[in-house]
């Protein structure tokens, strides 16, 4: 078992990467379908990683001694390449993960509570996201979060904070 007192949520580097996170965040349902290279080679996914970090992206690591065991992070797309969150070139799309060791926690709503705040310091007007359709335990995280439904698409919920 992990050491609750040993967490700190630190701003990521340009030394971490994403795609850990972002793997784990796609493979919700922990099957092993999604890798590193699954991610690359599908561009509506392999977006979110691509040149991480570029100008405007902020993403925080929760780390566990040396461990980093959990992030959330966001990045801005545009109309001509939007994620599968995408409201608004001006509204940040989120990703957030906790690998499974370190579940159960409540470390996804520390990074999440973080990043809020991170987001309302840089001025931003609201953050999405995208949640697929059985991620309930996600989908309540959003909700308890403040975050609401503004569209549908395919098997997932598109749901925004609004900030301002």
């Amino acid at each position: 078992m992990l050491g609750e007192a040993a967490v700190v949520i630190r701003r990521m580097s340009g030394d971490d990467s994403v795609m850990p996170f972002l793997v784990a965040a796609m493979d919700w349902r922990d099957q092993g379908a999604w890798d590193a290279q699954t991610v690359l080679d599908t561009p509506d996914v392999a977006h979110y990683a691509t040149d991480w970090p570029r100008e405007g992206d902020v993403g925080l690591v929760a780390d566990d001694a040396a461990d980093a065991v959990g992030a959330a992070w966001w990045r801005t797309f545009t109309a001509h390449d939007p994620g599968y969150g995408y409201i608004a070139d001006d509204v940040p799309e989120i990703g957030l993960a906790v690998l499974p060791l370190a579940r159960g926690r409540g470390l996804g709503a520390a990074l999440l509570s973080a990043l809020v705040d991170e987001a309302r310091e840089h001025g931003i007007r609201g953050l999405s996201l995208s949640v697929e359709d059985g991620n309930d335990a996600a989908r309540r995280l959003y909700e308890r979060a403040g975050f609401s439904v503004c569209g549908r698409s395919g098997d997932s919920d598109t749901l925004v904070l609004w900030l301002d």
